[in-house]
């Protein structure tokens, strides 16, 4: 599928196994396999996963992979396992309207200290999403982060945010990652669809080579 090929960064790139980078770790892997070992050392995990059945069988469909799922609960429960077995000190995660409230009660179930933040996607205020912060402690942003579009919250939180490795499960084209890299902090992640991560691997070693 030419349409998804992200520019082709993959055909450049060794995805096989453990991409180790200079700040951090990264691997292809779907979520409902066994989580890589080095996913446990994250203290700090921000995600933007799939809000809905059809966005997670658009992902599937875009990494070129058969999904199965009849029911987006599946892939929650799975999500929540992963974030149990890490066990983080501080969780991010970008929702919108459609899963909100279902992972905004597991969150609370988790974490003493839990907000929300009022955001939105691609600068534009018209696409309105939030990003749920849960946390053992009560750190509250000096910064009013409320209609913040989403990819400056990731920025902030990189820089700002006290961790020591920051991980995602849905590392995308890595957001996270190379924002992590940028402010000389480690990272690891994994994500479905090798063609995406490639882009973030690619950054990552531009950003190396300056």
């Amino acid at each position: 599928m030419t349409k998804w090929n992200y520019g082709d960064a993959y055909l450049r790139q060794n995805m096989r196994g453990e991409i180790y980078t200079q700040y951090g770790v990264l691997q292809v892997n779907d979520i409902f396999n066994p989580l890589p070992e080095f996913m446990l050392k994250a203290d700090c995990l921000f995600m933007d996963p799939p809000c809905s059945i059809g966005n997670l069988r658009s992902f599937y469909t875009k990494a070129e992979i058969e999904e199965r799922f009849n029911e987006y609960e599946k892939f929650t429960s799975r999500l929540f396992e992963c974030i149990n077995i890490i066990n983080p000190s501080r969780l991010f995660i970008e929702v919108f309207k459609s899963n909100k409230e279902n992972y905004f009660k597991r969150i609370k179930t988790m974490f003493p200290y839990v907000q929300i933040i009022e955001s939105c996607y691609y600068h534009n205020r018209k696409n309105r999403c939030w990003v749920i912060h849960g946390s053992f402690d009560n750190l509250i942003f000096d910064t009013d982060l409320n209609g913040t579009d989403e990819e400056d919250i990731i920025k902030f939180v990189c820089k700002n945010v006290p961790y020591e490795i920051i991980g995602d499960l849905c590392m995308g084209r890595g957001l996270v990652a190379v924002n992590a890299a940028k402010n000389k902090k480690q990272f690891v992640g994994t994500e479905l669809n090798e063609k995406r991560l490639a882009v973030c691997v690619e950054r990552l070693k531009k950003l190396e080579d300056k």
